[in-house]
């Protein structure tokens, strides 16, 4: 008996012939799943507090590429894209059947092709693979548009094409569009914006209307004619948006806080969207101020300014430089974090650690005159002396030699001690040199980012905490469990700060007539004017300004209250000073009540004179402000001679050890350029002496 199978019917084929298609393109859809990968290569875009951009950094191909949601966008926008180019976007399965049916009919009449057919999904297909525009190519999009549309929702996909589509040159996405053709977010847009937004992508770089004006204005007049004929908007609407300018250049994106931007996208490289603490607007406002700072003058100086929020250590405004693509002034070191000299800005906390050693108060007198023994012979910044002065008009004027006297008491070890048990990173001159006398004025280097962070303690909570670079990170604990000093200590220390002498234009009358607390501030000058600092604070913010050269070289006559101070206070006139509460007030003024009776003159609290290094170390050779011609010097050097000291002996030029035998007495130093010189020697019980020299091309005489 033989058994034959039953011929298979019509409907049995067809069933057959669409599982078996359906078997094959789910096979594919494992195969060939869709490629995201440019949506993986987005541009970088560190952006401040309220979102807006700060600077934006180019994919690996040099395009900007924004990451965009549709929710980020106005929805004007996104209803005309809908209208213009794909009417049933949101009920069509990637294909619009009908779309396509239109375009073969238009292309069979006219010969040539007038609409291409291709819905949302499919262009988003080709967005994420661009391919030659032929046949085989159109079928690919429409696979993958339907792959698309079984994988991602239609917000998904749209997401995809704001964030893809091209608007001219390197720009894509509507993000990158909306800053670079209108200088704003895409959130509120202009009718007339909106439709020129989603012509744009259709030709991008013949509707460029930074190049073709003409052909822009009529692809987007189109779009409104046709919005206007199917009711999307008004005739009044319709006539406004006729009338609007078209956009004449792609202007550049923002260039906010350039430094901090590239550190924290070297240090956060998986994530293209990085949300700052700064304030977009201050933080344009201050690159605006310093600008052109000193550059007439000087064109190699540079500025670095950090505004902190004293309540929760935000940074709202970060300059790491006058300039950052100016080369002249080596714009693009980022001076927050250079090592450089303080000058006097430690000389607050010399003395609130004194305070709360019981071992001075700030109606305490000293004298300030000349230290007759030791070998460390400071001097006042304009070499002259004021006899019997408070401790409180010491730190108000700065002075030198009664800082380095309570410095002596209070030790230069034990200072330097408290100051990196509570976050602050210092480098001294030299590895295996101990702290020393120095430090009063400037003897170590330390950073503005560091440095303005005890400023702020000083102003809030008297705790060193680490400052807030990111908005959403959670806060990172301080650096010491404990208070730097008491409440009484920073009250003292605030007010006398509050009655420092303001820089020349910023007088009593002009900041302090309002209910606004004055600022607290302190300027300082390193050796060799190079440089020039101010650190303030009032009501809710701490500034810091640094003022120099990145290169070190020094500035003659530029000093912290004439150079820094004006910037900082130019800077607290665009930050809000709220009213100071009265009890506030008043505890500000407790540093001028008298001191205790064993407080009350610094010199009778022990025997004889401040005591300094006793052995007598000095520098014999060169003399102090000597004149060298670089001629006479180019071939035999300078030598440096010290006598007396501990060995071994540490030669220092402007800051930077000199490599020499540290058991010889007596070394050769080869200048190479010409210019003023800082000459230190330091001795392994970390005693000090300094000199300071010029070196010339040619003597005044000569020119």
């Amino acid at each position: 008996m033989t058994l034959t199978w039953p011929k298979p019917g019509r409907a049995s084929i067809i069933v057959g012939s669409f599982l078996l298609a359906m078997a094959c393109l789910w096979g594919l859809d494992r195969v060939f799943p869709p490629n995201l990968a440019r949506l993986d290569d987005l541009s970088t875009v560190v952006e401040g507090e309220n979102g807006r951009p700060l600077r934006v950094f180019g994919t690996a191909d040099g395009l900007l590429r924004l990451e965009t949601r549709i929710a980020e966008i106005d929805p004007k926008y996104i209803r005309f894209l809908k209208s213009y180019e794909d009417r049933r976007f949101d009920s069509h399965f990637g294909v619009d059947p009908l779309a396509l049916i239109r375009a073969v009919g238009q292309w069979v009449r006219a010969g040539h092709v007038v609409s291409g057919g291709s819905t949302l999904t499919m262009q988003v297909a080709r967005l994420l693979e661009p391919r030659d525009r032929t046949i085989l190519s159109k079928i690919v999009e429409m696979l993958r548009a339907i792959q698309l549309e079984a994988h991602y929702s239609k917000t998904e996909i749209l997401d995809m094409y704001v964030t893809l589509a091209p608007f001219g040159g390197r720009v894509e996405g509507i993000r990158s569009a909306t800053h670079v053709y209108f200088r704003k977010e895409p959130d509120h847009l202009t009718i007339a914006e909106a439709a020129l937004l989603t012509v744009l992508p259709q030709s991008p770089g013949r509707l460029r209307p930074d190049r073709f004006p003409e052909t822009a204005r009529a692809a987007r007049d189109k779009v409104l004619d046709r919005l206007y004929l199917t009711n999307a908007i008004s005739r009044a609407d319709y006539i406004e948006a006729l009338a609007e300018p078209l956009p004449v250049a792609q202007y550049p994106l923002p260039m906010l806080a350039p430094h901090l931007a590239e550190r924290l996208v070297a240090a956060n490289r998986d994530q293209p969207r990085i949300v700052t603490t700064i304030d977009p607007a201050l933080q344009a406002d201050l690159q605006k101020l310093v600008e052109f700072h000193g550059a007439d003058q000087a064109p190699e100086r540079s500025v670095a300014i950090m505004v902190v929020e004293n309540s929760t250590s935000k940074v709202r405004a970060h300059l790491g430089s006058r300039d950052y693509l100016d080369r002249v002034s080596h714009g693009f070191v980022d001076m927050t974090r250079a090592i450089r000299s303080p000058g006097s800005t430690l000389k607050p906390f010399i003395y609130a650690l004194s305070f709360d050693d019981h071992q001075t108060h700030p109606q305490t007198m000293i004298w300030d005159r000349e230290i007759a023994d030791g070998s460390y012979h400071p001097t006042n910044f304009d070499h002259g002396e004021y006899g019997q002065v408070s401790i409180a008009d010491a730190l108000r004027f700065s002075l030198n030699i009664p800082a380095v006297k309570v410095l002596e008491r209070y030790g230069p070890i034990r200072f330097a001690q408290s100051l990196r048990r509570n976050g602050l990173e210092m480098r001294l001159p030299g590895e295996a040199q101990s702290p020393n006398l120095a430090m009063a004025l400037g003897g170590v280097g330390v950073r503005l980012e560091d440095l303005i962070g005890f400023y702020r303690a000083l102003a809030a909570d008297r705790k060193n905490c680490p400052l807030q670079y990111l908005r959403d990170r959670a806060p990172v604990p301080c650096l010491s469990d404990s208070d730097m000093f008491s409440v009484r200590t920073q009250n003292w220390i605030t007010g006398i700060l509050q009655n420092t002498p303001r820089p020349a234009g910023y007088r009593w009358q002009s900041l302090d007539n309002t209910n606004a607390p004055p600022i607290a501030f302190k300027t300082g000058t390193s050796y060799g004017y190079r440089d020039a600092w101010a650190f303030g604070y009032a009501g809710d913010y701490t500034v810091g300004v640094w003022v120099g050269k990145a290169s070190g070289q020094p500035i003659p006559g530029q000093t912290g209250l004439g150079a820094a101070a004006p910037i900082l206070f130019s800077v607290f006139e665009k930050l809000p000073r709220p009213p100071l509460p009265p009890a506030r007030k008043a505890a500000f003024n407790l540093w001028k009540a008298p001191p205790p009776d064993l407080l009350k003159d610094f010199s009778r609290q022990q025997k004889g004179t401040t005591k300094q290094a006793a052995n007598g170390l000095d520098i014999i050779s060169p003399a102090e402000d000597a004149v060298f011609l670089l001629g006479d010097i180019q071939q035999r050097g300078v030598p440096l001679r010290a006598r007396n000291g501990l060995r071994p002996l540490i030669w220092i030029i402007n800051g930077v050890p000199l490599v020499s035998d540290p058991w010889k007495r007596t070394v050769n130093w080869m200048p190479d350029a010409p210019g003023f010189y800082d000459i230190t020697v330091l001795d392994r019980q970390g005693a000090a002496h300094h000199r300071r020299i010029t070196i010339r091309t040619a003597l005044p005489s000569d020119r």
